[in-house]
């Protein structure tokens, strides 16, 4: 079941719920929440209303939190207690066991666990308990030093909860970039990772991408569980119409990318502007789907409407017996990223980051191909048919030889130097020749070839989809600095302006000394139009990758389900455009609409701006 969830306050109370506890206007926003067709809810244990300095448990507080546990049961609601909550909307609050936020001292996590352990017994076993959050974002707290301090902390709280409850799942609750999110290294203590997205670009398009590609990211190819756990945006910054589409594209999204569930930023709207954080902090009055007054906002509509088509397509097997395919094309993430090595530039991460590997997954959404995402440490994963590698300055010598011997096909694009990201005293790869079939032509000592302004990128040949004489622009915002190759056992496929290779096949490799990841990323303006997402659609049919259904616009994102009746498909518009799109690949003969806003008349979409549409493809 997927859980379409609200993070809550009380509309009437919001952080001073448990001060001011008062079960009639609590129990009318359940009455509320259970008529848009909410399934769960977040909500926050506020330690200073709960806990004393030595790790004790407040007996009132406790029963007011057992009789909300007892309302949500009632409601058929399942609830999510996040334990320890220090900051909450742009605000540190007290942790009486932590005063000074320190709460990776071994005597505040003794404390901590002391507190937390008491609430764990009160309500295990309670049918209306999904799962415990230990935090919210313990980070804004204080971020632990090292990773292993607060792997440290992840370990002592998830031991205690585990031995008193083993059967509700586990989870940490932070900021998605904090140590105790990474999911290489918290798999195995916590059950799911609960991603808290709030991301902002200069590109709609891109940014709707990135809620699935997020999702991906965290899941490890399917090996961990991912919750949505935060995601919104306050209808004081964008207007209540803008706000509603984009909640039902992210929630589309979720579903199509088989996350447990998304919990939207929050429930109602606050009217108690006076009261602190909100006084400073006036966004975090407006990101209901509820008004201050009660009244629903389109948003909630739109929440209405999904819990009503999540039934239809539950009834008929969605997440049982239809799934998505198995992966066969996976991005590999950076060994870097989760894990510390000498000597390797910290600009790396710190300005490149997982953006490569974002925009890759993007970017193969877009051509209709199934991606993961793979830790590049996690080497049985590694055994794909397309194995990608976007815009890396350098990867593990042992990773390229696993990708070497592997068997599948292997796309790199490679750089130098972009923004204030140098990696000029690494090299991109060792198997230049073995692997790629070229030679590195680099002069030595210098920066490499520069590009900058307006890049074209001119196809000499065919391949896949891109025939030869087209060219794909890139607008730079920074210069970026490449490596300059030669083909010895590689074919060029695209030249630059002055005729240089820039995208080159060897019999199971494709190398591009354009990071057209790190590009797309970051560039101001990006007109997807271009067909930039073509190239992932020829590596996929470079790989003998079938991609079932797809459509020639990248703004529609095209997910499929295998089942026993077909495909189950899910089209999504990713734009705020009215979008009309021939579906291609199999060819279709029937296909019968079973939720969502839009329209399918095979061949042919239509989607209005943010719409989704699920239909049995036959």
């Amino acid at each position: 079941m997927f859980l379409l969830g609200v993070n809550y306050w009380p509309r009437l109370h919001n952080i001073k719920m448990w001060k001011e506890w008062n079960e009639g206007d609590l129990a009318k926003d359940l009455d509320q929440m259970r008529e848009l067709g909410i399934r769960a809810v977040r909500f926050f244990i506020l330690a200073e209303d709960f806990f004393d300095p030595y790790g004790g448990v407040y007996e009132g507080s406790l029963a007011k939190l057992k009789r909300f546990m007892d309302m949500l049961g009632e409601r058929g609601i399942r609830g999510f207690p996040t334990l320890i909550v220090g900051h909450m909307s742009g605000r540190n609050w007290k942790i009486p066991w932590a005063p000074d936020g320190d709460v990776y001292r071994p005597e505040a996590v003794e404390r901590g666990v002391r507190a937390v352990s008491e609430v764990v017994k009160a309500l295990r076993g309670h049918k209306a308990l999904g799962g415990w959050i230990l935090s919210n974002e313990l980070s804004l707290v204080k971020r632990a030093e090292s990773r292993e301090e607060a792997l440290a902390l992840l370990r002592a709280y998830s031991s205690a909860i585990k031995s008193l409850d083993p059967h509700a799942p586990f989870t940490s609750g932070d900021v998605s970039s904090s140590y105790l999110q990474e999911p290489p290294n918290v798999k195995g203590l916590v059950d799911f990772v609960g991603v808290h997205l709030y991301p902002y670009d200069s590109n709609a398009v891109r940014h709707a991408y990135l809620y699935p590609a997020y999702i991906e990211l965290f899941s490890l190819d399917g090996e961990v569980p991912v919750l949505l756990e935060e995601f919104g945006f306050s209808t004081y910054q964008f207007s209540e119409e803008a706000h509603a589409l984009f909640i039902n594209d992210v929630l589309w999204s979720a579903l199509a990318h088989e996350a447990l569930g998304a919990f939207i930023w929050c429930f109602s709207d606050f009217g108690q502007e006076a009261d602190p954080p909100y006084e400073w902090r006036l966004l975090e009055l407006g990101f209901g789907l509820v008004r201050a007054d009660g009244s629903v906002k389109p948003a909630g509509e739109v929440v209405r409407a999904f819990a009503k088509d999540l039934e239809r397509l539950e009834a008929l097997g969605l997440g049982e017996r239809y799934r998505r395919p198995r992966a066969e094309a996976a991005v590999v993430v950076p060994f870097y990223m989760y894990r510390d090595y000498e000597f390797v530039s910290q600009s790396l991460k710190a300005e490149v980051g997982i953006r490569p590997a974002l925009q890759a997954l993007s970017l193969a959404f877009m051509a209709g191909l199934r991606a993961s995402a793979v830790y590049e440490l996690d080497r049985e994963r590694l055994r794909k048919k397309l194995l990608i590698f976007p815009s890396v300055a350098t990867a593990l010598a042992t990773t390229w030889r696993a990708a070497y011997e592997g068997g599948g096909v292997v796309y790199a694009s490679v750089f130098r130097a972009f923004g204030r990201a140098w990696a000029l005293h690494d090299a991109a790869t060792h198997l230049w020749r073995e692997l790629f079939g070229v030679e590195n032509a680099t002069t030595p000592g210098s920066y490499g070839v520069e590009y900058s302004g307006i890049f074209r990128m001119k196809f000499v040949e065919d391949f896949g989809p891109i025939k030869a004489g087209e060219e794909l622009e890139l607008a730079l915002d920074s210069p970026v600095y490449t490596y300059v190759v030669r083909p010895k056992d590689a074919r060029v496929l695209a030249v630059d302006h002055r005729n240089r290779p820039v995208l080159l096949a060897a019999k199971r490799a494709v190398l591009s000394t354009i990071p057209i990841e790190l590009l797309l990323s970051t560039m101001s303006h990006v007109d997807w139009l271009r067909g930039y997402h073509r190239i992932y659609a020829a590596l996929a049919q470079m790989a003998g990758i079938e991609i079932p259904l797809y459509t020639p616009d990248p703004r529609i994102e095209v997910a499929t389900f295998e089942g026993p009746e077909g495909r189950l498909v899910i089209a999504i518009n990713h734009s705020y455009e009215r979008l009309e799109a021939p579906l291609l690949g199999e060819k279709i003969s029937s296909a019968e609409k079973i939720a969502g806003s839009g329209e399918v008349e095979p061949p042919v979409l239509r989607l209005g701006p943010k719409e989704a549409v699920a239909f049995l493809a036959k």
